[in-house]
């Protein structure tokens, strides 16, 4: 795998960490706007934090590993 492949693959999963990680706080909200059409919601959505999800903190740990591989490399 050169240098190139591996910065493509760190970036992909760190914007998909990223993207599950919207996902989540988007329903999360949605959820709350519909509670709030039906009178009983809490004044705040429920947030979760980053790390709850594992998919989240194992995609986002894979591609900081990624991206730092691929800048020890060596160009050729």
């Amino acid at each position: 795998m050169d240098k190139k492949i591996s910065l493509i693959l760190g970036s992909v999963f760190i914007l998909t960490s990223g993207l599950i990680f919207t996902i989540e706080r988007l329903s999360r909200y949605v959820y709350w706007s519909a509670q709030i059409n039906t009178g009983e919601y809490a004044t705040n959505p429920k947030t979760i934090p980053i790390l709850d999800n594992l998919f989240i903190a194992l995609f986002f740990l894979i591609g900081i590993i990624f991206i730092i591989v691929s800048f020890k490399k060596e160009s050729h």
